[in-house]
Parts: C-alpha cells; structure tokens; sequence
C-alpha cells in the first residue's frame, strides 16, 4: 500500500469516502505488482476484441446510432464506427458494445465485470491525450475501489441490486478523478456525485437494460468527476453511517476495505464463451463428455443439469426467446454444445432462439434447483451434469472449475489472443495489418506515451473509411 499523506497513518483498510479519496490520488502505477499490470493488459485486449465485435450486434448498432445521433463535440471515438462523439456518450456506446457480446471478464464473489470500466478512462485518455501508463493506473484503481466496496457491500447483491452497475458506477467516478488529477477533495466529491446515480437491478439479466447498464455505469462515473472538477459537490460521507449508501444499498454501514492489499484486477476471470460465467463450466464438462465418448444429440434422451437458488435466479430462461435471453438459459447453452461443438457468438442469435429445432431440443434439457445448496457463485458448489441416451446409457460429470477463472485455470496470452482473433474475425472491421497494430499496442500499453494512434485505429478501421 502507498505511504503518503494521512494515508501513512492509516493502520487498517479504508473506512470512510475520504480514506478511498486519499487513497486514490497517493496511489500510482509504479505501487502495483508487474504480475497485476500484465494480466490488466490481456484484460484490456479481451476488452478491446468483444467491444469490436460487439459493433455488429444489434444492442450495440442500436446504441451507436443513439450516439450518433447526440452530435456534440468530438472528443472520443466510437470505436469501430467511424465517428468521435462527447466522452460521456463514446463511453456509453462502447461499454454497451462490449457488453452485448456476454463476453466480458468477471470477477467474483464480488460479481464485477470489466466491461464497464474500460471504456471511460479509454474515452477520457483519449480527450486529454493521456499515455497508456496513466490509463492502466487509473484502470485498476477504479476497479479495486469498486471490486472492493463489492466484498464489503455483499449484502446488496443478496437482495437484488446489481453490483457491477452501481458500484462501477463509484468506480469509474474514481478512475476518471485519476485521469483528470483530481485532489482527495474532489475525488471524495465525485464519489458522492456517483453514488447519487449508482443503480442497476439484478432482474434486469437477459434484457437490453442488463446490457447498457455497463454504458449507464461508465458515462455517469465520468460526469460525476467532471462536476467535480468544476466544483460540484455532494456529501462527503455518502458512503458510510447511517443514512449512507452503504447502510441503504446493502445494511452496512461501515466497512473496510484493504484497498491495495492484492488487486481485484488481478482475480478477474476471462470468459471463454459469450454467455454468463455461471455456465461455463457446465459447458466445459459437457463438452469433454461430447468429445470422451462420441455423443450425439440424435441419440441423447435428456440432459440435466443441478444448480443452486443463486444461479437460478440467473440462469432463468428455459426457452429463450432472444439472444439476450439465449445467453441466460443452460439449456440453450447445452444444446449450442451438441448441435455446434465450437460455441461462439453465433450460438446465440434471435433465430435460434426461436427455431423450432432448437426449441424442441432445450425441452429436452432439465435444470434442477437445489434450494437446500448453499447459495453463492460457483465458489459455493459443484454443478452436476446427468445425460441420458435413448439406448439407456448414462453419462456423469460434476463440474468444479470454470474456464480462465483465476484460481484455478487463468488464461495467459495465447488465450486471451485466440479470444481477441475470434472477436475480430466476427467484427469484420479491420485488416490483418490493423489487428496486429492493436494486439502489439494493447500488450504493451503502459509504453504507449499517446493513445491517439491507437485509439484512431479502433474508431476508423480502414474498410470503414473505404
């Protein structure tokens, strides 16, 4: 931890708004593990791949011509879409774009997505003209703080709110404090500003509203610091004591938080498909069974899979009718896995949603909730998968771990790259040139001393401009 300031004195975590003010603005990339900041620069490449790919799904088209529609100064670019729009609605544009594919990384049990924290300090750095350095800084800072007040505040997840949009919200309301050089006073005042505006429901799951949340999340963290920049306040002891968000949101009202002690960033998790996390390690035991045994879906009988109430009140659509849906249902997601093998984003669409083949097939797909199981992630219990075949043969498997999660399976660069080559084929956008040129500076963005070129690259892809 840094040792500046009042800060220095401190012998525990942060307890007030103020302590994560001051904590921010002593804290510099030069504090954080080299370990931390490599994998926040595979973190920002899986980022980049899915908020391109992203640009040609319908959610993101339609919030790009929302943008576009704005006008207003051009400030940062809409990336893969030809235009810069005001940093607030480029944010909002890009952070919908990279949600719609469902492929953003995770971190648990505090359930916070990077997705929504990308896009601001990359629309601000590209307003200020600021250096890779100081975007990853203010990157992992914002993250910590929101990731953190996400341990601390658990009890707002139980009861229905959405943490990755309120308290990112908080969260890029920090990072943009670090951009733009904001003292503890008006840090601790953008702080409250965002918390005025923090939101986001857990039922919104499967709808579009789920989806811009990451956009709503990054555009207003990043006005929060620009009034206070311009000397806008709020209270400054928003978050603790009675009548604080801490005590509203989640029934705590004091916390501590170990800021810095080991990085949140560092325990985000990188998805491997384009659905949410609590599936894929069902769709990784599914699969290996399909490959072991030699499985077909003609010859399946019925699938069935055991979860939770926590994951439940996720995975909550048997017969989705929209990809948005699709990418909450376990039985659309173990159809994808017998029907295709090799499960990206074209499993799930609005067709296949409503194809009758795939409707008659998921009614073959059982989920069975456990309500005597702990409740929690996928932390909290083991998922079995039982298939049975139409000759009477019964297939088991129970599935622990979840692809490219941290503790057990982190994804190093071959994967991540696989992961942005694939985003990048379904965008379409950009030449083989301009891939690597991304890649190459994404893998070694702290020593971009300018993000104009690169960040010009994501918004004017050459086959756009033809």
């Amino acid at each position: 931890m840094p040792k500046i300031g009042t800060w220095e004195e401190k012998t525990m975590g942060a307890t007030t708004t103020r302590d994560i003010a001051e904590f921010v603005r002593a804290t510099s990339l030069s504090d954080v593990p080299s370990d931390v900041v490599q994998y926040t620069k595979l973190l920002g490449l899986s980022h980049v791949g899915m908020n391109l790919a992203g640009t040609k799904m319908k959610v993101g088209q339609t919030i790009i011509k929302y943008v576009q529609s704005k006008g207003g100064h051009a400030e940062a670019g809409v990336y893969g879409a030809g235009f810069r729009a005001p940093v607030e609605y480029a944010t909002i544009a890009n952070a919908n774009s990279a949600h719609a594919t469902e492929l953003e990384d995770d971190s648990f049990p505090e359930t916070m997505y990077s997705c929504g924290h990308w896009p601001a300090v990359f629309a601000l750095s590209e307003k200020y003209e600021l250096s890779g350095e100081r975007l990853l800084e203010a990157l992992i800072l914002g993250y910590e703080v929101a990731a953190r007040l996400g341990l601390a505040f658990d009890r707002g997840m139980k009861k229905g709110w959405a943490s990755w949009a309120a308290l990112g919200t908080i969260g890029n309301a920090v990072a943009a404090a670090k951009l733009m050089n904001l003292d503890p006073e008006q840090t601790t005042a953008a702080i409250s500003l965002a918390v005025s505006q923090a939101a986001g429901l857990l039922k919104q799951t499967g709808s579009g509203a789920h989806i811009i949340e990451a956009g709503f999340a990054g555009r207003d963290g990043v006005c929060s610091a620009e009034l206070a920049s311009l000397g806008y306040v709020g209270q400054p002891d928003i978050l603790e004591g009675t009548h604080g968000f801490g005590e509203l949101w989640a029934d705590t009202p004091t916390f501590d938080l170990e800021l810095g002690d080991g990085y949140r960033i560092y325990h985000v998790g990188i998805k491997k498909y384009p659905c949410c996390f609590f599936k894929h390690r069902n769709m990784d035991g599914l699969l290996e069974l399909i490959r072991e045994h030699g499985l077909r879906w003609e010859d399946v009988e019925s699938v069935d899979h055991g979860i939770n109430v926590t994951h439940s009140q996720i995975l909550k659509y048997d017969q989705p009718v929209s990809a948005e849906q699709a990418r909450f249902s376990l039985p659309h997601a173990t159809v994808a896995c017998f029907l295709e093998g090799t499960v990206f984003l074209d499993s799930f669409s609005d067709e296949k949603a409503v194809d009758p083949k795939w409707q008659e097939a998921r009614s073959r797909v059982t989920v069975t909730v456990h309500k005597d199981w702990p409740k929690g992630g996928v932390e909290a219990f083991d998922s079995p998968i039982t298939i049975k075949m139409k000759n009477g043969r019964v297939f088991e498997k129970l599935c622990h771990d979840s692809p490219g999660e941290p503790a057990n399976s982190r994804f190093g660069s071959s994967e991540v790259v696989g992961k942005f080559q694939k985003c990048m084929d379904f965008a379409g956008l950009y030449s083989s040139d301009e891939i690597k040129e991304i890649e190459g500076q994404m893998l070694e963005l702290e020593n971009v001393s300018n993000l104009s070129r690169l960040v010009s690259v994501l918004t004017f892809p050459k086959r756009l401009r033809a």
